[in-house]
């Protein structure tokens, strides 16, 4: 009888329970919300905000377009960075919207 691998297991029963999945966005949102401070300091940070993650795309909202400018031009290394600390590739694609400015 072939065995399955622990990490083939719960990643089955979090595809199945939708409240670990609800967790592992919010886990996420917060990690990319760490990241930002610490490469910019949390008031630069505080103009960006997630917004949603779904497929592996990350949504941000800025309300200023400077921190959107920046964040574009510090994408690949902010991305890179959230999924160092979530210790997989989660965030495949990032993607900024204005907040009405």
């Amino acid at each position: 009888m072939p065995f399955d691998s622990l990490k083939y297991i719960l990643s089955k029963r979090a595809a199945a329970d939708p409240r670990l999945k609800d967790l592992e966005i919010a886990r996420i949102f917060d990690i990319s919300q760490k990241v930002l401070r610490g490469f910019w300091g949390a008031e630069r940070a505080a103009f960006i905000r997630p917004i949603s993650f779904k497929e592996g795309q990350l949504k941000l909202e800025s309300s200023s377009p400077a921190a959107q400018q920046q964040f574009k031009t510090e994408e690949l290394r902010i991305r890179n960075e959230i999924n160092r600390q979530l210790g997989r590739l989660s965030v495949r694609t990032t993607m900024v919207v204005s907040k009405g400015f």
